[in-house]
Parts: structure tokens; sequence; C-alpha cells
């Protein structure tokens, strides 16, 4: 090729260089801040001897000089079979069913599987949300656009070289603007781990809906371990992009057991700037229910004067029975059906010296108040992300009450949650294995899940969630096993320690290696010497750290009876915006995009939050499962049949549920 054909293009490329960086400043600075001076470290863009754009990457051409042609043909195998997350959704016989939420959700499965029994051939003419994993020169970004129209790309690729050699490629302008106008947006991420790009995904869920998640498709344009490593992962955590949503019905059981603990008078925790901790640096030893439990009793039991100790839920029940009593015992899970752990546990303590109403509880505020009656002085912390937790957020004019985060999903999370708060400075995680070696031993000997006396649906239902389905580094050996419920809990303990790396943790259990606590041999831990009392201590810090004195009975009920009214405004603007037939996927979507946006602005306001966590998991699920099922159809009269009758259960069932909310309170 003689030198003026390759200096134009070079010419070109610099040129599109220059418009992609003006575009990358204009729509997304942050990018642009990366890539205005940037200069690559082991790979390019270049032009080979026969005149060929292409990428040169570990000393070789990726390409082989017919980047285009590749960007052509793998487009056309990824329109003929698509990678997709697969959302499998939760099926419960009607004889689990509880909740009109349950009910609901049910008959919108039901009726798809009458009519469709098989997944349709791929022939949607929108791609809501694409994921494109690499992106080389780009090529196939501009193949994909010019065959189906993209919504949402999340445009993902490890290498900032190559991500820079993109940059010189193809016009992002264009793009961007075809994304736009299909009512969506570009998301890039680039010189990141897997992890990062994965946690980027929620992110964009979380802005733009969970209902995409249905036909959230994948496009991988390249090997390489990072990819490969991101799909595999992807593949093992999916679950937590569709985990724990809540649902209206549940927030009012939870609003319900807030008020009457409130009004019972229980002290709420409040932040560590409106008390001190004369002994920050006292050791406080979180306890669980793991089978490492079982090998930790006897230090526990030797130690218990003098160090706190505070028990997790079913956890409790194994301390006492060796006569280990809790300094605090926590309880975070607002069903009623929890009630008869605790009758069982105040049974096996009819002829012992240790009773529970000795034992100091502390719950989140949604807990159901006949638990709390059940023990000495209840105390509640305040819920994140939560309607009775917005409710009391209303009432605290002088914001003085704590609202950690990461206290979810299970007991140990509030336990971390709730040390942390006060200002403690050294905790010893015991039994927090969050996994096990075997599916047999999932939990300590002597806990409930091991009683042949107790229930065994609770058992079997226990049993059926352990499987060797997710694997985790181990805390003192190579692997252990883990399950969803296990595995989530774990992470939140870990985010928990990353916002507070002052705290000094230490994980003694035989289970899954937490990051941010130090493993360490129980056998190994060296307690300091207290010249305080430790019943003398506590006595003093609880004092301080709770009260209850913005909870007047004239506060809450002037503040429901404005959330109540506020409530139905709100629910009747979503409600106006599904009220209409519609004709195509493509319509329901933008319709639950609009939804979306208007939930979204619930959080903009604090007068308006109580809404949003009140109301914001049943319209995730409903969009979700609705979005699910009309994939499933390519008869597209149907397929319109279906949403319009889905819609039509929406509106009624958030009817119902506003009634319902309006007889509680």
């Amino acid at each position: 090729m003689d030198n003026t054909t390759i200096t134009i293009k070079k010419m070109l490329l610099n040129a599109t260089l220059t418009a992609n960086l003006d575009t990358l400043k204009l729509y997304i600075p942050q990018i642009y801040d990366i890539f205005k001076d940037y200069n690559p470290l082991s790979s390019g863009v270049v032009i080979d001897d026969e005149g060929n754009i292409d990428l040169y990457n570990n000393k070789q051409y990726v390409y082989s000089g017919n980047s285009q042609g590749f960007a052509k043909e793998q487009v056309a195998r990824f329109i003929k079979d698509p990678l997709f997350f697969n959302l499998e959704s939760e099926k419960n016989c009607d004889s689990k069913i509880l909740y009109d939420h349950e009910r609901v959700l049910k008959a919108i499965d039901t009726k798809r599987e009458r009519e469709v029994t098989s997944s349709p051939i791929f022939n949607e003419k929108r791609l809501d949300f694409i994921c494109m994993m690499g992106v080389g020169l780009g090529y196939q970004i501009e193949e994909l656009l010019s065959q189906k129209q993209v919504q949402h790309l999340y445009l993902c690729e490890p290498s900032k070289d190559v991500f820079y050699a993109m940059l010189h490629c193809i016009e992002l302008r264009p793009i961007f603007e075809h994304c736009f106008a299909n009512g969506g947006g570009i998301t890039i991420n680039t010189g990141n781990n897997y992890d990062d790009m994965l946690n980027g995904i929620n992110d964009v869920l979380k802005r733009v809906g969970r209902f995409y998640l249905p036909r959230f498709y994948v496009y991988k344009h390249y090997d390489s371990v990072t990819t490969d490593n991101f799909i595999s992962k992807l593949k093992d955590i999916g679950y937590r992009l569709t985990f724990g949503w809540g649902f209206m019905e549940d927030e009012i059981i939870g609003f319900s057991h807030t008020l009457e603990n409130l009004k019972h008078g229980y002290k709420v925790c409040k932040k560590q700037s409106e008390f001190t901790n004369s002994e920050p640096n006292r050791p406080v030893f979180i306890v669980a229910n793991g089978p490492s439990l079982d090998f930790s009793l006897a230090f526990l039991k030797e130690n218990q004067h003098d160090i706190i100790i505070v028990s997790c839920g079913t956890t409790l029940r194994v301390l006492l029975k060796h006569n280990i009593k809790p300094d605090l015992h926590i309880e975070m899970e607002r069903p009623v059906e929890i009630l008869p752990f605790i009758e069982e546990i105040e049974q096996q303590q009819k002829n012992s010296d240790i009773k529970l109403k000795d034992i100091q509880i502390v719950t989140l505020n949604t807990v159901y108040p006949e638990i709390l009656k059940k023990f000495k002085t209840p105390l509640l912390l305040n819920k994140l992300n939560d309607a009775g937790g917005e409710f009391i957020e209303t009432l605290d004019a002088l914001n003085v009450y704590a609202r950690p985060a990461h206290s979810n999903p299970t007991c140990p999370n509030t336990a971390a949650a709730l040390i942390i708060s006060l200002g403690f400075k050294e905790i010893y995680f015991i039994g927090t294995d969050f996994g096990y070696v075997s599916n047999d031993y999932h939990h300590s000997k002597d806990s409930i899940y091991y009683d042949e006396n107790f229930k065994s649906q609770v058992k079997e239902e226990m049993d059926a969630s352990m499987n060797h389905g997710i694997q985790r580094q181990g805390n003192f050996r190579e692997l252990v096993f883990s399950n969803q419920i296990f595995d989530s809990s774990r992470k939140q303990i870990e985010y928990l320690l990353s916002i507070n790396l002052d705290v000094n943790a230490y994980n003694c259990a035989d289970g899954a290696l937490i990051r941010h606590a130090k493993p360490m041999r129980i056998d190994k831990i060296k307690l300091p010497i207290s010249s305080q009392s430790k019943d003398v201590f506590l006595e003093v810090l609880l004092s301080d750290s709770f009260d209850n004195k913005a909870f007047t009975r004239e506060s809450m009920d002037r503040n429901i009876k404005q959330i109540l009214y506020v409530l139905k405004v709100t629910l009747d603007q979503l409600m106006l915006i599904i009220n209409k037939e519609v004709n195509s996927r493509e319509e329901l979507a933008d319709l639950f995009s609009a939804q979306h946006e208007l939930l979204k602005q619930l959080l903009t306001r604090s007068e308006y939050k109580f809404n949003y966590w009140m109301i914001q998991g049943t319209f995730q699920y409903l969009q979700t499962y609705i979005m699910n099922n009309s994939f499933m159809y390519d008869d597209l009269t149907k397929r319109n049949e279906f949403m319009n009758h889905s819609l039509l259960l929406f509106r009624k069932h958030v009817d119902f549920l506003y009634q319902e909310l309006v007889k509680q309170f």
C-alpha cells in the first residue's frame, strides 16, 4: 500500500479519536478524563501490511486483517443464538401461598404456562438491555445496531488499551443517539476487574429497572481469562440481582410491628455522636449457629463472665443448652412464624436458672412485638431500606438515631451493624460459617434443625437449601460449600467491614473466608483484662446509646395520616401510567420504565421515601414477572392479550394492598 493511502487512514483514525473524545466529554466526562491524554502500554490499533485496520495485542494481530468481516459473522451468530440471563421464577404450591402477592405472581405464571409451554425462537426487534463483554475495535457494535434496536448498552472492556484502540475505529455519537432514540443510553466500564463490572450491572438495573432482567443479553466479543471469568461469575452469583426485593404486604407487617414496638415505649439506638463508649476496644463475640460453633462452645463457656457475647437468632437455643448466657440477643426476622422458635427455647429453660426475661434483646424495628415481650427491656435498631425505618426517620427531627447499612439478610448482619454502631472496635466472629463442609452438617448439632421433635417441614426446607452449587474460599481450609442466603449474608458483612476499616475483625469460624476479617483460631485469642465489670459497663452503655424521646403517640398518629394520604396520591399516579391497553412488548417496557422513573423520584425527597420502600418491591416483582412471561410468546396477539390481562391483575392487586393498609392503620 502506498504511503498516501496509509497517511489518509491514519488521519481518519485520529479524526475518529478526536470526535469520540468530544462525544465522551459531552456524555460521560469521567471516561473522557481517563482517555483525553492516554498513552497505551501494550495493545493498540494498527494498519497491517495489506492496509487492514487491526488490533495488535500480545504480539499478534487479533482479527487477522478481517475485523469488520469478523464482526458481521459474530453478530449473525449472536442473533441466531443469543446468550441471555435466564430468570427462573420461584414456584409455590397453593398450600404455601400466604399473601395475595404470591397469588398474583402465580396467576401471571399460570396463565402463560397454560398458553405457552416452550421458549420461542429469538425474534425480538428491540434488545432492551445488553452487556457487551469486550469491545475490541467495536465494529460488532455498529453491526448489531444496524440489525437490532438497542435500548440500554453496557460496554465492558477490562483493558484500557483496547478501549482506547476502539476509540480510533467507530464513531460513538451515532451509537449514543441510537440508544437515546430508543429511550435508553450507554454505560461504559473499562480498566476494571470482573467484580467491578458485575457490580456495574447491578448499578444499571437499579437505575433503569429490574424488569430488564428477564432478557438481559450478554454478548462476549472475544475469549480471554477475564471475559470467561466474567461469564462464570455471572452464572455463579447472578442470583444477587434478583434477591430480596421485599413486597408491600411484608412492608405492611413490618410497619405495623414498628408502630406497636414504638408505642410500647421501646428505645431506639442512637448515632455514635450522641453517646460515648468508654471501652471501644473491649472484645465483642458475635456468635452464629454454624457447624463450627460446636467446637467453640468450651471457649465461650469458660470465658463467658469476662467477654461480651452476642447471640444471633437460632444460636440462642444452643448457647442456653450449654448454660451460656449471652449479653445481647439479636433478632431481625419480621414474620410471626419466628415465635414458635422462641417459645420452644422458653420451654427448654423452664427448669434452668437462665430465663429469657434475664436476657437483653435488641431487634430491628420490624420484629414481631410478641417476641420482644419474652425478653428483658427490648431495644430497637432502625432498619435501612424499610418503610417502618423511614417512618422512624420522619419522627427523628433532631437526627439522633442510627440507621446502619448492611444489617440484612441474617442475624449476624444485624449483630455486626449494631456492635459497630455502638462504637466497638474489636469484633470476633464465632460460628459465622456462611457455609459447610458437608450438607448433612450445616448448623450446630444442638440447633433446632436437628431436633426430631420440631417441625419436619422447617428441617426439610433447610436441608433442601443445602447443596454443592456454590463454593467459596475457606477461612481455615481451601473450599467450603455455601448457598444463596449464606453467601449474601457473608458479602454484606464484607461490605460493612469495608466501610469501617478502623474496626479490627477476626474470623474464628471454620467456614467461608470473610474479607476484612483476619482468620484466627479460637485457641489463639488473647483476652485483655478489663478493670470495669462487664455488666456495669453494658448497663451504662445501653442506657446512654438508646432512647425513645422522639416517639410520642401524637406525633406518630399525625404522621400516619399524612403518609397514607401521600401514598394514595402516589399509587394513583403509578396506576394511571399502566391504565391503558398495550400493543407491544416494547410499549409495556416503556410503561414500566415510566413507573420506575416516578418511583426513583420518591427517593429524592425525605417525605416520600416511606412511599418508595412501602411499594418498590411489589412493583419490581410484578413488572419482572409480567415481562419475563411476555418473552415466552411468539404469537404477538396472544402476547398482547396476556400483557393486558396481567396489567389488570397489577392494578387490582395494588388497589387491594392500599385498602389493606388503610384497614390496618
